[in-house]
């Protein structure tokens, strides 16, 4: 009798015992697989620049999302991401619209890049709720020093908290 008690408080204990998925904080992060090197960096830092179509500067013409974020082992990871005049949705953008990643290794002073000149680099905004950006990515960055082989990116994700410039 007494092993059949202590079961159902058991069974009591962890079947009221539930998660409140309301209160959870999404964390926010850049992770990818770069040619089975795991590459994670917490907290990227996300800022979109609106265009400014009142001056006489083309370069400004049009909205860009520049995400930046530090990994584990201090490498920088840097998204550019440009949009059109109507902002920046859901869909891709691919490295030879202007759309780049680079990855920066400040203890060798390296970088690998994917830009519209080299490399090849492929982002998917998949979901966007208020200030928060989903997407994933793909990629093939390029040394152009020929220091470093090229490498590939995959299995990329990022979630981030997107904030307007000053």
């Amino acid at each position: 009798m007494r092993i059949t008690f202590t079961i159902l408080c058991v069974v009591l204990i962890f079947s009221s015992c539930k998660k409140d998925p309301q209160n959870e904080v999404a964390r926010k992060f850049i992770s990818f697989d770069f040619d089975s090197l795991i590459v994670i960096a917490e907290n990227p830092a996300a800022v979109i620049s609106v265009a400014n179509l009142t001056d006489t500067d083309p370069n400004n013409d049009i909205d860009k999302l520049t995400i930046s974020a530090i990994g584990i082992d201090d490498e920088e990871v840097h998204i550019t991401l440009l949009g059109s005049t109507d902002g920046l949705t859901k869909g891709s953008f691919y490295s030879r619209d202007g759309n780049s990643i680079s990855v920066y290794y400040p203890k060798a002073n390296l970088s690998q890049i994917a830009n519209e000149h080299v490399g090849t680099f492929t982002f998917s905004i998949t979901s966007v709720k208020d200030s928060l950006i989903e997407g994933s990515f793909t990629g093939t960055l390029v040394d152009t020093t020929g220091t470093l082989v090229p490498r590939n990116a995959t299995f990329g994700f990022l979630r981030a908290i997107v904030k307007k410039s000053n």
